[in-house]
Protein backbone atom coordinates (compact mmCIF):
# COMPACT_ATOMS: atom_id res chain seq x y z
CA UNK A 1 0.00 0.00 0.00
CA UNK A 2 2.92 2.09 0.70
CA UNK A 3 4.63 1.80 -2.94
CA UNK A 4 0.82 3.23 -4.54
CA UNK A 5 -0.17 5.53 -2.60
CA UNK A 6 3.32 7.25 -2.07
CA UNK A 7 5.67 5.85 -5.20
CA UNK A 8 4.18 4.67 -8.46
CA UNK A 9 2.91 7.66 -10.52
CA UNK A 10 3.74 10.63 -8.25
CA UNK A 11 6.34 13.48 -9.76
CA UNK A 12 9.80 13.18 -7.67
CA UNK A 13 9.89 16.17 -6.14
CA UNK A 14 6.32 14.70 -4.30
CA UNK A 15 8.20 11.67 -3.36
CA UNK A 16 11.21 12.98 -1.89
CA UNK A 17 9.35 15.71 0.13
CA UNK A 18 6.95 13.06 1.49
CA UNK A 19 9.83 10.54 2.04
CA UNK A 20 12.66 13.29 3.19
CA UNK A 21 10.94 16.26 4.98
CA UNK A 22 13.89 17.33 6.88
CA UNK A 23 16.00 17.68 2.86
CA UNK A 24 16.22 21.00 0.54
CA UNK A 25 15.00 20.37 -2.56
CA UNK A 26 18.66 19.88 -4.22
CA UNK A 27 19.08 16.85 -1.89
CA UNK A 28 15.73 15.60 -3.61
CA UNK A 29 17.09 16.56 -7.03
CA UNK A 30 20.05 14.37 -6.54
CA UNK A 31 18.89 11.43 -4.87
CA UNK A 32 16.12 11.21 -7.54
CA UNK A 33 18.48 11.50 -10.91
CA UNK A 34 20.49 8.46 -9.11
CA UNK A 35 16.48 6.59 -8.70
CA UNK A 36 16.12 6.99 -12.27
CA UNK A 37 19.53 6.17 -13.52
CA UNK A 38 19.33 3.18 -11.86
CA UNK A 39 15.84 2.72 -13.51
CA UNK A 40 17.08 2.86 -16.43
CA UNK A 41 20.17 0.50 -15.93
CA UNK A 42 17.52 -1.94 -14.78
CA UNK A 43 15.68 -1.24 -17.58
CA UNK A 44 18.34 -2.25 -20.37
CA UNK A 45 19.17 -5.44 -17.96
CA UNK A 46 16.25 -6.76 -17.55
CA UNK A 47 14.34 -5.03 -20.48
CA UNK A 48 10.52 -3.50 -20.58
CA UNK A 49 7.51 -6.15 -19.47
CA UNK A 50 4.69 -5.82 -22.33
CA UNK A 51 1.35 -5.59 -21.00
CA UNK A 52 -0.57 -8.13 -23.73
CA UNK A 53 -2.57 -6.70 -26.19
CA UNK A 54 -0.31 -3.31 -26.15
CA UNK A 55 0.45 -3.90 -30.11
CA UNK A 56 -3.36 -4.59 -31.06
CA UNK A 57 -3.98 -1.30 -29.18
CA UNK A 58 -1.29 0.27 -31.16
CA UNK A 59 -2.68 -1.26 -34.52
CA UNK A 60 -6.37 -0.77 -34.21
CA UNK A 61 -5.16 3.18 -33.60
CA UNK A 62 -3.54 3.58 -36.08
CA UNK A 63 -5.44 1.85 -38.45
CA UNK A 64 -8.06 4.30 -37.73
CA UNK A 65 -5.58 7.43 -37.73
CA UNK A 66 -6.17 8.68 -34.23
CA UNK A 67 -3.92 11.34 -32.68
CA UNK A 68 -2.29 10.26 -29.63
CA UNK A 69 -0.29 11.57 -26.67
CA UNK A 70 2.09 9.90 -23.74
CA UNK A 71 1.15 11.73 -20.51
CA UNK A 72 3.60 10.59 -17.60
CA UNK A 73 5.21 11.94 -14.25
CA UNK A 74 8.38 10.29 -15.50
CA UNK A 75 11.19 12.30 -16.34
CA UNK A 76 11.48 13.21 -19.80
CA UNK A 77 15.02 11.15 -20.01
CA UNK A 78 12.93 8.35 -18.50
CA UNK A 79 10.11 8.40 -21.01
CA UNK A 80 11.98 8.42 -23.96
CA UNK A 81 13.81 5.42 -23.02
CA UNK A 82 11.07 3.73 -22.08
CA UNK A 83 8.92 4.79 -25.44
CA UNK A 84 12.67 4.22 -26.84
CA UNK A 85 12.08 0.34 -25.68
CA UNK A 86 9.46 -0.63 -26.99
CA UNK A 87 9.87 0.58 -30.58
CA UNK A 88 7.76 3.28 -29.56
CA UNK A 89 9.65 7.22 -29.50
CA UNK A 90 8.64 8.92 -32.41
CA UNK A 91 5.05 6.63 -32.40
CA UNK A 92 2.94 9.70 -30.04
CA UNK A 93 1.86 13.37 -31.49
CA UNK A 94 2.50 14.93 -28.32
CA UNK A 95 4.43 13.67 -25.24
CA UNK A 96 3.65 15.59 -22.19
CA UNK A 97 5.72 15.43 -18.85
CA UNK A 98 4.19 16.25 -15.29
CA UNK A 99 7.25 18.38 -14.61
CA UNK A 100 6.87 20.55 -17.55
CA UNK A 101 3.62 21.62 -16.81
CA UNK A 102 1.88 24.13 -14.36
CA UNK A 103 1.12 20.90 -11.59
CA UNK A 104 1.73 17.22 -12.49
CA UNK A 105 -0.58 14.33 -11.85
CA UNK A 106 -2.47 13.77 -9.39
CA UNK A 107 -3.61 17.31 -11.23
CA UNK A 108 -5.30 17.06 -14.57
CA UNK A 109 -3.22 19.92 -15.75
CA UNK A 110 -0.88 17.52 -18.22
CA UNK A 111 -3.99 15.87 -19.93
CA UNK A 112 -5.09 19.18 -20.21
CA UNK A 113 -1.88 20.23 -22.03
CA UNK A 114 -1.75 17.00 -23.55
CA UNK A 115 -5.97 17.76 -25.29
CA UNK A 116 -4.45 20.90 -26.68
CA UNK A 117 -1.26 19.66 -28.23
CA UNK A 118 -4.58 17.22 -29.86
CA UNK A 119 -6.67 19.85 -30.37
CA UNK A 120 -9.43 17.61 -28.88
CA UNK A 121 -11.80 17.99 -26.38
CA UNK A 122 -11.64 15.58 -23.26
CA UNK A 123 -15.04 13.84 -23.87
CA UNK A 124 -13.65 12.88 -27.25
CA UNK A 125 -10.48 11.11 -25.40
CA UNK A 126 -9.42 7.68 -23.96
CA UNK A 127 -7.00 7.73 -21.21
CA UNK A 128 -5.08 4.01 -20.47
CA UNK A 129 -3.45 4.37 -16.74
CA UNK A 130 -2.02 2.82 -14.04
CA UNK A 131 -1.85 4.73 -11.21
CA UNK A 132 -3.95 6.13 -8.95
CA UNK A 133 -1.90 9.06 -9.56
CA UNK A 134 -2.60 9.03 -13.43
CA UNK A 135 -6.10 8.04 -13.06
CA UNK A 136 -6.81 10.84 -10.60
CA UNK A 137 -5.34 13.02 -13.48
CA UNK A 138 -6.73 11.34 -16.23
CA UNK A 139 -10.54 11.26 -14.81
CA UNK A 140 -10.20 14.88 -13.78
CA UNK A 141 -9.15 15.87 -17.43
CA UNK A 142 -12.76 14.46 -18.70
CA UNK A 143 -11.54 11.61 -20.70
CA UNK A 144 -12.69 8.50 -20.17
CA UNK A 145 -9.77 6.20 -18.00
CA UNK A 146 -9.51 3.23 -18.42
CA UNK A 147 -6.98 1.60 -15.58
CA UNK A 148 -4.65 -0.95 -16.52
CA UNK A 149 -3.91 -3.50 -13.34
CA UNK A 150 0.13 -3.64 -13.33
CA UNK A 151 0.39 -2.37 -9.73
CA UNK A 152 -2.58 -0.74 -8.27
CA UNK A 153 -5.49 -2.55 -7.03
CA UNK A 154 -8.65 -2.02 -9.31
CA UNK A 155 -10.75 -0.55 -5.89
CA UNK A 156 -7.96 2.13 -5.93
CA UNK A 157 -8.28 2.62 -9.91
CA UNK A 158 -12.10 2.60 -9.87
CA UNK A 159 -12.19 4.82 -6.50
CA UNK A 160 -10.08 7.78 -8.44
CA UNK A 161 -12.29 7.86 -10.95
CA UNK A 162 -11.73 4.90 -13.51
CA UNK A 163 -14.44 4.18 -16.07
CA UNK A 164 -13.12 0.57 -16.44
CA UNK A 165 -10.42 -1.43 -15.15
CA UNK A 166 -8.72 -4.17 -17.45
CA UNK A 167 -5.99 -6.57 -16.60
CA UNK A 168 -4.84 -5.80 -19.92
CA UNK A 169 -4.90 -4.45 -23.40
CA UNK A 170 -6.40 -7.80 -24.37
CA UNK A 171 -9.82 -7.85 -22.15
CA UNK A 172 -13.46 -8.12 -24.27
CA UNK A 173 -15.14 -5.68 -22.09
CA UNK A 174 -12.49 -3.27 -23.52
CA UNK A 175 -13.17 -3.77 -26.53
CA UNK A 176 -16.53 -4.52 -26.68
CA UNK A 177 -17.19 -1.29 -24.38
CA UNK A 178 -14.98 1.08 -25.24
CA UNK A 179 -13.00 0.47 -28.44
CA UNK A 180 -15.46 -1.37 -31.18
CA UNK A 181 -18.92 -1.21 -29.44
CA UNK A 182 -20.89 2.00 -28.91
CA UNK A 183 -18.25 3.53 -26.52
CA UNK A 184 -15.85 6.83 -26.22
CA UNK A 185 -14.47 5.45 -29.20
CA UNK A 186 -16.95 6.24 -31.69
CA UNK A 187 -16.24 9.89 -31.22
CA UNK A 188 -12.46 10.15 -30.94
CA UNK A 189 -10.73 12.78 -33.31
CA UNK A 190 -8.99 11.19 -36.47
Amino acid sequence: AFFLTRITGRQNAQITRDLFPDWTAEQGEVFSQAKEMLFRELGRANGIPEIAGRDALFAWIDQRGLRKAAVTNAPRENAEFMLGAIGRLDYFDALVIGDECERAKPDPAPYLEAMKALGVDARDCVAFEDSPAGATAAARSGAFTVGILSSAREEALLDVGCALVVEDYTAPELWDRVLLGRGPAERLPR
